[in-house]
């Protein structure tokens, strides 16, 4: 099946991204379904898997985690199975990131899947992130709002939160499968299965500041090179009462966060960021030494495969390769090859790529991702 996606990127991130949502009829077309149910829901069975089911009956909301042993206590409708991050556990499913690839890499989250019985569904809802929301297998009525602030929520049961009052839907349609949702960070959102159903969630992270921030801090305290600086007192000779804090002393205090930050190498400590999964990458059984690699080169039935989930980034001066919060140093020499692995989506024959691992260095480096799980090689199955 062809995953070619009806849209047009650059009209799409001028008009809608991050601004309204979006209703694509037939974003892609003849859209076969990427797993059956049955493999999601044994999926659902599996240690490690992040799965959740949703019940509504009567009003009456329910949120069980898995991993699940059967489903028969759930009923024949009324209930939603969710698994996260399906892209990391079936190929044909991490395909599915690579139509949006318009967008940068370090902000795909994951590929979230949900099966969904007649009347199923989570609620009307915000997330704070960006979705794409295709549907699969059967139909689904969806009701979509423009971006709010200071919502009011609830939370019908302690692991489910929910708007409380009813939205203005901009969007009111039912979705046949090929069609797709966009719907930013913040608009709220409502989805009801007519039927079983599948929906396939492309969704893209918007970390707050704090998040973001606390996640660069913490990077640069593990990074040995730097010396962040330490607090010291502005000098005076009456501090005031002990136990108040006064306005000098907290712009003094503001001023060392905000100088200590515009001194440290934050581009290296961002990318840093960027470049890590949302799980950790498996790692591998063994190591491979270029020697070894260049041996595997010879067959032409040994492949070059990304790692689902993921990330290979380049900086803006090219100069570093960033992939699971680590980074590798690229020469000139080392440029073109280091393009290579960013583009990398498909999987690739080593013999393709021979001549680059004929430089020591480019052998060296994709050795050290392979060893960093952040690549593999693979041998073709006859």
């Amino acid at each position: 099946m062809s995953l070619t996606l009806n849209l047009d990127p650059r009209e799409f991130l001028r008009e809608a991204w991050q601004k309204q949502p979006r209703l694509i009829r037939g974003a892609f077309s003849q859209f076969n379904d990427l797993i059956e149910p049955e493999i999601l829901a044994g999926l659902a069975l599996e240690e490690g898997v992040d799965s959740r089911v949703i019940e509504n009956h009567d009003n009456t909301w329910n949120v069980v985690h898995g991993p699940f042993e059967s489903y028969e206590e759930f009923g024949e409708e009324g209930w939603t199975l969710l698994v996260q991050s399906v892209n990391e556990w079936v190929p044909e499913v991490q395909q599915l990131i690579a139509p949006f690839r318009f967008l940068p890499d370090w902000r795909i989250d994951d590929v979230m899947i949900s099966f969904a019985t007649e009347n199923g569904g989570v609620g009307p809802h915000l997330d704070q992130y960006d979705v794409f929301i295709i549907q699969g297998l059967g139909r689904r009525h969806w009701q979509v709002g423009a971006r709010v602030t200071n919502a009011n929520e609830h939370c019908p049961h302690p692991d489910l939160k929910q708007l409380a009052d009813e939205f203005e839907p901009l969007i009111d349609v039912v979705l046949e499968p090929g069609d797709m949702l966009y719907i930013p960070a913040g608009c709220p959102h409502n989805g009801i299965a007519l039927e079983p159903s599948l929906n396939y969630s492309v969704g893209f992270r918007a970390p707050n500041a704090a998040e973001f921030g606390a996640s660069v801090a913490d990077t640069l305290s593990q990074l040995n090179e730097v010396k962040l600086p330490r607090y010291r007192d502005a000098e005076q000779d009456d501090f005031g009462s002990a136990f108040v804090v006064d306005a000098k002393q907290l712009a003094h205090a503001r001023e060392f966060l905000l100088q200590s930050w515009q001194q440290l190498d934050l581009d290296h400590a961002l990318l840093l960021v960027m470049s890590q999964s949302k799980r950790p990458l498996p790692h591998p059984e063994g190591t491979i030494t270029p020697d070894e690699l260049n041996e595997l080169a010879e067959s032409e039935d040994t492949l070059l495969v990304r790692t689902p989930g993921a990330r290979i980034l380049l900086g803006p001066n090219q100069d570093m390769l960033y992939s699971n919060g680590e980074a590798w140093p690229i020469e000139q020499s080392l440029l073109s090859f280091a393009r290579v692995l960013g583009e990398l989506w498909d999987d690739l024959a080593l013999t393709n790529i021979a001549d680059h691992l004929a430089n020591k260095k480019a052998a060296m480096l994709c050795c050290d991702l392979i060893n960093a799980g952040v690549i593999d090689v693979v041998t073709q199955q006859d």
